[in-house]
């Protein structure tokens, strides 16, 4: 025997044990190609990414915020950019007190020629992050109905991280 297929059957097999292992290697190229872009999505997904880390405080306040609405099913609010510097102004005031206070007559402060029905506003500081504040607010009942709030369509929000690196925040909602 040469080892040469003699009959048609032994044609026929010789082909499908061909075709056969030529499909096994083109799944298993697929397998192993589609496990890495899986990871790679994956990891995309959780590493922080290098455009955050070139974010403003206030940019990164604004889009964890617009995280936890959307996280839970609320829509996205839009920056008020004027009314973030009043904002601001509050923060650079509470940071010079040295602790955190509401605005005593928001429809002067802020909402002075704007039309609105409703408004809540979050304050705090922290010495962490904006993502450690962002879940301070979210672990408190009152900061999280503000953040979740659905009647809110607008927002503004001020930082400033004083001489000791305590970050004073402002997050104004209103609809």
């Amino acid at each position: 025997m040469n080892g040469l297929p003699t009959n048609r059957y032994q044609i026929q097999v010789g082909i499908t044990r061909k075709k056969t292992n030529i499909m096994r290697h083109t799944r298993i190229a697929l397998s192993r190609i589609a496990l890495v872009a899986t990871f790679l999505t994956a990891f995309t997904a959780l590493a922080p990414s290098a455009h955050a880390a070139t974010l403003t405080p206030r940019a990164r306040m604004y889009q964890v915020t617009n995280g936890s609405r959307l996280n839970n099913g609320v829509r996205k609010v839009d920056i008020h950019y004027t009314m973030s510097r009043l904002a601001r102004r509050h923060s650079i005031a509470m940071a010079n007190r040295g602790y955190i206070f509401h605005t005593s007559n928001p429809s002067s402060f802020y909402l002075k020629g704007v039309r609105w029905s409703t408004w809540g506003e979050n304050v705090g500081v922290t010495p962490g992050t904006i993502g450690g504040i962002e879940q301070a607010f979210m672990k408190s009942p009152d900061h999280r109905a503000n953040i979740l709030n659905s009647r809110f369509h607008r927002v503004a929000l001020g930082t400033y991280r004083d001489a000791n690196g305590y970050l004073w925040v402002t997050v104004f909602f209103y609809g």
